[in-house]
């Protein structure tokens, strides 16, 4: 009798466990399809082209890469352009002397989404992305059903809002160290991420720690190959610029005072955990820089140590990477969501309250932070490392 009440309990809390989960996901789609629909409007219309709360610009982040791309196609053009509606206003970067903070490569696919109309160009861009992350992942030998949940996980539906990178970067970072049986195009993958350089962090140490040369040998002529083909459509002043007025800008973001009303109280790292405590930016750097060392360190024992499934190798990884990062946001977590959904799958689906927490993380983060002022986001992947570390058993599962 008593065996059955537990196993009665269990079942219920599950259920309950589903039920918040759904609950908030709902939620949280009801105020997606109210952020996205009415930018299908100006598609059909003359509608001027406002600044979208809360980031106050035209679709967020896609005008700073789509300005971006068209400034460097055309330095010293003039705006506003052909391509840019009258009423669109960009309040932030068009190139590196405004303090676009990503690297040269990432104007490779701004450069090209440029050539298109601003509105049709947020469109294409991401349907573009969703289509490529679906594939990687397919790819990656992972199952419709896992793709379909990180596709509309909270962090993706968050990201397309943004008209960010985190949902093909997470997408190439898991399909990339899964990489069934060919490791030369798993490391070209992981070498895609030089175009947001924050997802690849511990790149260099799985492929190390696994003594994959043949997967390194593909990241590092992918790395080439990007390079190379930027300084051929761009020539090296990008370069130049980057590496004073694109750094300084990057820093600029990076060392603001924490404020839990902006892009910060959505971070997920410790630098900003540590600044919303209060803490200097010595010691937040210190700090981070030690859990970036150790981070990096932990991730080549665990591709070097034999006693870890592939999927429990590339979780474990995808966390340490969460926190490694000085520079990230919620949207960044989409291949935290993307392994999430794997690990699920694996236990038959069966989850509790702390999978629905992690899973709905990046829809509370802003909230729960403006409420208190802590940004708890590195405590919650702390949380999930320990819970995926303890589940992996330190054994190859039958």
């Amino acid at each position: 009798m008593q065996t059955r009440l537990y196993e009665y309990g269990r079942l219920a809390w599950r259920m309950a466990a589903w039920g918040v989960l759904l609950c908030l996901w709902a939620l949280w789609f009801q105020v997606f399809l109210g952020k996205m629909l009415p930018r299908l409007r100006y598609l059909t219309t003359d509608l001027l082209i406002g600044n979208d709360p809360p980031c106050l610009k035209p679709e967020c982040d896609f005008s700073d890469f789509w300005r971006a791309g068209l400034t460097a196609r055309l330095p010293g053009g003039s705006f506003p352009h052909p391509s840019v509606h009258p009423g669109v206003q960009f309040p932030l970067p068009g190139g590196y002397h405004e303090g676009f903070p990503y690297p040269p490569t990432m104007l490779l696919p701004a450069g090209l989404i440029s050539h298109l109309p601003f509105e049709p160009a947020f469109f294409v861009w991401t349907a573009a992305w969703i289509a490529a992350a679906a594939l990687a992942l397919r790819w990656a030998k992972l199952s419709w059903p896992v793709i379909t949940a990180a596709l509309l996980s909270p962090a993706a539906l968050w990201n397309i809002e943004l008209g960010q990178m985190g949902l093909i970067g997470g997408a190439l970072l898991v399909a990339g160290m899964l990489a069934p049986g060919r490791p030369l195009a798993g490391g070209a993958l992981l070498g895609l991420l030089s175009c947001k350089p924050q997802f690849g962090l511990l790149v260099p140490a799985v492929l190390v720690g696994g003594r994959n040369w043949r997967a390194g040998q593909g990241f590092l002529l992918c790395c080439a190959t990007l390079s190379l083909a930027v300084l051929l459509c761009f020539g090296w002043p990008v370069w130049h610029d980057y590496l004073h007025a694109g750094a300084h800008g990057g820093i600029s973001l990076l060392n603001a005072p924490f404020a839990p009303g902006v892009a910060e109280g959505s971070g997920v790292s410790v630098f900003w955990l540590l600044r919303s405590l209060g803490a200097g930016l010595g010691l937040a750097y210190a700090v981070q820089a030690t859990i970036l060392l150790l981070a990096f360190a932990a991730t080549a024992w665990l591709w070097r140590s034999p006693g870890f499934a592939p999927l429990d190798r590339v979780a474990l990884t995808v966390i340490l990477t969460l926190l490694a990062t000085p520079y990230g946001y919620t949207d960044d977590m989409v291949g935290f969501s993307i392994v999430l959904a794997a690990l699920a799958e694996r236990r038959g689906w069966q989850i509790g309250m702390l999978d629905a927490l992690f899973w709905m993380w990046p829809a509370i983060c802003q909230p729960v932070s403006m409420a208190t002022g802590v940004l708890f986001t590195p405590i919650i992947v702390a949380l999930a490392l320990g819970r995926t570390l303890w589940e992996a058993g330190w054994k190859e599962p039958a």
